[in-house]
């Protein structure tokens, strides 16, 4: 039983990951060759993660609970605190872009057809190969959140404004092959790089969209609540402006047309390092994770 819970958590994980369904079953072939021990020390990487994601919910609440300063200031420990969070994972960060590049270099110009055996086997090398780098990268973020006592709501929200809506960094950044998938099933080799692009900036914009909206909705909560928001009057209605238009358009992310002063002078002192710490190609696995 407690094997069956193991691998079906596994299973999860990896869908979650962007491994579609018929390279699972490619991958869990290839772990019942290479042994035991290895599938047990990925699955144990994985429910690591996942005691601790457990943790860090209870402990800061689900992502879409947390509420940025109500003022809109972002503390300057606060960011601190992001960017040890980022450098206490680096290594597993490098390692990760290091494999993904790899698989990269390996699969420029070509097109992967399933049918083929020689290509079937290229595919279990290629996708296998990333899943303890994605194990460790994912437990190395957690436990760097844990660490710095820091929410993933918080992380998140640091992330996205920081990276997306000031320094402009694009959602759809990643490597040049697919790795998220939604409704299961692997079309690796069937898409251009601009088709996977654009599926992937549509898959992130949307996650991100339901996630910090209601952050912000939180936060002009609290102004209205604290009695801020008469001393404020100004940055309350660029809050409600751009709550609203989030409200009209699903694909609208906070402040990417322009970000308020006070946010901007939060940011400004630390913009060499937050430039430094951002790795475009791992962008599409850093805000992955699933709360129950």
């Amino acid at each position: 039983m407690s094997e069956t819970k193991s691998s079906n958590a596994t299973k999860k994980w990896l869908v979650g990951c962007g491994i579609g369904c018929g390279a699972i079953l490619l991958i869990a072939i290839v772990l019942g060759i290479t042994g035991f021990m290895f599938f047990k020390n990925i699955v144990d990487e994985f429910k690591d993660t996942e005691e601790m994601t457990k943790i860090l919910t209870e402990r800061y609440g689900k992502i879409t609970d947390y509420c940025p300063n109500p003022d809109g200031s972002i503390s300057a420990d606060r960011i601190e605190a992001f960017l040890t969070v980022r450098e206490a994972f680096s290594e597993s960060r490098k390692k990760l872009e290091s494999s993904m590049q790899a698989l990269e270099d390996r699969t420029a110009g070509t097109e992967v057809e399933v049918k083929r055996p020689r290509n079937v086997l290229q595919m279990i090398k290629l996708g296998f190969g990333l899943v303890p780098q994605i194990a460790e990268f994912m437990k190395g973020r957690n436990q760097a959140l844990l660490d710095a006592e820091m929410g993933m709501g918080e992380y998140t929200y640091i992330y996205a404004i920081a990276y997306f809506s000031w320094l402009g960094k694009r959602p759809e950044d990643g490597p040049d092959f697919k790795v998220m998938e939604e409704g299961g099933g692997s079309r690796l080799g069937e898409m251009d790089i601009e088709e996977i692009r654009e599926e992937r900036r549509d898959v992130m914009i949307r996650r991100l969209h339901r996630t910090l909206l209601p952050m912000l909705e939180n936060q002009h909560e609290k102004l209205v609540s604290t009695g801020a928001s008469e001393t404020l009057p100004e940055w309350k209605n660029l809050l409600e402006a751009e709550i609203q238009a989030m409200d009209e358009d699903r694909y609208h992310l906070p402040w990417v047309d322009g970000l308020p002063d006070v946010i901007k002078t939060s940011l400004e002192p630390y913009q060499e390092r937050l430039e430094q710490s951002y790795n475009a190609m791992t962008n599409p696995f850093e805000l992955t994770i699933e709360q129950r």
